[in-house]
């Protein structure tokens, strides 16, 4: 289940303001699962009344607009898509997310945060069953990169002496964090309810209403954990905080983050359903930025190697480009570096940090491993994560009297906020020649001496999407084929040409752009200098007159360098990188089928906001593809098909869309014959035939 939403204080300011609009497409979904979502300090939350529209293939878009926000987050009463419809979420900064599929039926829950100060909502809907509500947003007044929140907690807390945990309770009070989580062994011995009310209420349930727990192994020497249940859910209640009783596992969101409560139970035990419900659960994560907290560790190095029962919530997680495990069972701390399932070092791996540290008594360190970077087995503390929408810093904070701390940092694997870049091919290029001769074909070229010549390549691209952009940085990125140990400089092209037309004589160097030593390989991208810049800004906003560029040797070295044109295998390439929402926006794939037997119809519904579509790439499951705007395509075999359209527009931005089409051996099928056919008597055949062509 996701966690039932509750009131929690330290929320932050709050506004309601009932605003007359239309945010929402007919049908509306009945009672959904809610996801708890907690807000940053300083977030204010409008409620909007939806008012109903017919569903419709590309329906006018919707807006929430919100003077002076930085960012806004959406909040779904409902979503419900059908097979080939999406819907699309854009903002006024440039941010996009698009909800593709059916993860989020049945679901109410915040989508991340886009930056800006107005967000389009626009469905792309052909199936009358698919439609959304919109019924509330969040924004903030200060930068999205700049806004945090604090979640703190530990596991293995409160045991028959109440003095550790209690220390450990004062930290948590100090802090005073939006959220607190427990990796399990809340209560010792048995996690009775007795216990519960004794032991952990009078210390770490002081902040109880913050709370989101997971159980451990000591939870469950009651039978069914009962007494955890009936303490955070309430005495007999089947759901609550802690989530279903039967189940123990639920999830919510604080900021931009995805929170996940998992249960193992006695033994590290994972059960197959509780797999898939992760899967599912991340399928419909929106955040940037995820966590995930129970009790038994992957590995450990104290009194217990680790619990390799485990794994499949790690390969779950890792598939889905987590952040955070949080976990307790050994008493002591220890924080081991980004690593995959397997316990490897990988840069998009996961972090495992072990806090049992709550207030049980102590478990000593044993071993080593090549992930462990940090631990201490011998001060009671708490971690405090400091979390933004790119990343996080984790303290452990020690037990007054203490002195062992630790600090660490990361940025999410998903989180760092969408780029403002825009990359462009060049539209011309060629070499020219000292002899007076130009070369246009796959390969550019530029060498001091080849057979007594001098070769340059002229290059050019088409800065028109990048108008009115305020370009902080270009770079220029070439395929190399053929290595130089020599220097190349950039320049600035002053004076007219064509690929048709171009001579050496007539591409005289202007102001020098940037340089470049391929020694190797493949690409290698030259960094434009300030001046590089500003002429890319100028040529862009038309101030100075755009004549490309050309590399020219100038180092002496006669071993000329080779790299790709754009009649080649990869076009010269110069990317832009820009403050603000830029002139740009990524254009957004959709496609539908229609289907008999083993044909289908595709039409392309794609579109642009700011833009024209110039190119589609299709990819039919099968292997083969196609360019055309609405293709036909006859399959060999009955089946389901993932099929992808990949669309891009004028200023080379891309966006996919896939689906899966399946098509049958039935239905009616037309074959025309350029010859005569004998059918047997009595012959058989799988679909209804037609036969045309010669009587």
């Amino acid at each position: 289940m996701n966690k039932t939403h509750k009131q929690r204080p330290g929320r932050g300011a709050a506004a309601t303001l009932a605003l007359a609009a239309a945010f929402a497409i007919a049908p509306s979904a009945g009672a959904a699962q809610r996801t708890l979502q907690l807000a940053e300090d300083g977030t204010v939350t409008e409620r909007i009344a939806p008012a109903r529209a017919a569903s419709m293939l590309a329906a006018p878009s919707n807006r929430v607009c919100r003077p002076g926000a930085k960012w806004i987050r959406l909040s779904f009463k409902s979503l419900e898509l059908k097979p080939y419809d999406s819907l699309v979420i854009r903002s006024s900064g440039g941010d996009v997310y698009s909800f593709e599929g059916n993860h989020w039926n049945g679901r109410a829950f915040h989508a991340r945060a886009l930056r800006g100060d107005c967000v389009d909502i626009q469905p792309y809907f052909g199936n009358p069953d698919s439609g959304y509500e919109v019924e509330s947003y969040d924004y903030g007044l200060s930068a999205l990169e700049a806004t945090s929140v604090v979640v703190a907690g530990a596991g293995d807390i409160c045991d028959s002496s109440g003095n550790a945990c209690a220390g450990t309770s004062d930290l948590i009070v100090a802090i005073a964090p939006v959220a607190v989580f427990t990796a399990g062994d809340n209560a010792y011995s048995s996690g009775t309810l007795s216990e519960y009310n004794s032991r952990y209420a009078p210390t770490w349930g002081r902040f109880k209403e913050l709370t989101s727990p997971t159980p451990g192994n000591h939870e469950y020497n009651t039978t069914g954990a009962s007494g955890y249940f009936d303490y955070f859910n309430g005495v007999g209640a089947q759901t609550g905080p802690a989530g279903d009783r039967s189940k123990g596992y639920y999830s919510w969101d604080v900021g931009e983050w995805h929170f996940i409560a998992l249960n193992t139970m006695s033994g590290g035990t994972v059960a197959s359903a509780q797999v898939t419900w992760l899967q599912n659960d991340l399928a419909a994560n929106t955040k940037p930025c995820t966590a995930a907290y129970f009790h038994h560790p992957l590995v450990s190095r104290g009194n217990y190697t680790g619990y390799s029962q485990v794994k499949p919530f790690w390969d779950a997680l890792y598939a889905a480009k987590a952040d955070l495990v949080l976990v307790g069972h050994d008493h002591n701390y220890q924080r081991y570096g980004k690593m995959n399932p397997n316990q490897a070092a990988a840069s998009d791996g996961i972090r495992q940090v072990l806090v049992g540290t709550g207030g049980r008594a102590f478990y000593g360190l044993n071993g080593s491993h090549p992930m462990l970077e940090a631990s201490n087995a011998s001060t009671h503390g708490v971690l405090k994560l400091t979390l933004s929408a790119t990343g996080y810093t984790g303290e452990f904070v020690p037990k007054a009297g203490s002195s062992y701390t630790d600090s660490f940092s990361g940025t999410c694997n998903k989180g760092a906020p969408p780029a403002n870049n825009m990359t462009l091919d060049a539209v011309r290029d060629v070499t020219v020649k000292s002899n007076g001769t130009r070369d246009n074909g796959a390969i550019l070229y530029a060498d001091g001496d080849d057979a007594g010549l001098q070769l340059r390549g002229l290059m050019g691209w088409n800065l028109s999407a990048a108008a009115g952009l305020d370009i902080t940085s270009a770079t220029v990125s070439l395929n190399v084929s053929n290595l130089s140990t020599g220097a190349y400089d950039l320049y600035q092209v002053t004076a007219a040409w064509t690929e048709a037309d171009a001579t050496y004589a007539g591409a005289t160097l202007g102001t020098k752009l940037g340089t470049v030593t391929p020694s190797g390989t493949g690409v290698r991208t030259i960094a434009l200098n300030a001046a590089g810049v500003q002429l890319v800004e100028d040529w862009a906003s038309g101030a100075v007159a755009n004549h490309g560029v050309v590399l020219v040797n100038t180092s002496g070295v006669i071993d000329g360098v080779d790299w790709s044109s754009r009649e080649g295998a990869s076009a010269p390439k110069l990317t832009l990188s820009y403050n603000g929402s830029g002139a740009n926006a990524a254009p957004v794939a959709n496609f539908s089928a229609a289907v008999s037997g083993l044909s289908a119809n595709f039409t392309d519904s794609s579109t642009d906001s700011d833009g024209t579509i110039v190119s589609r790439a299709w990819s039919f499951g099968d292997g083969t593809t196609s360019t055309a705007t609405n293709p036909s395509k006859t399959y060999a075999a009955a089946g389901d098909y993932t099929v992808s359209l990949t669309v891009t527009d004028n200023g080379g931005a891309t966006h996919t869309k896939t689906a899966t089409v399946t098509v049958t051996a039935g239905g009616a099928q037309t074959y025309s014959n350029t010859a005569d056919y004998t059918i047997s008597d009595n012959a058989t055949v799988d679909s209804p035939i037609t036969v045309s062509g010669r009587s």
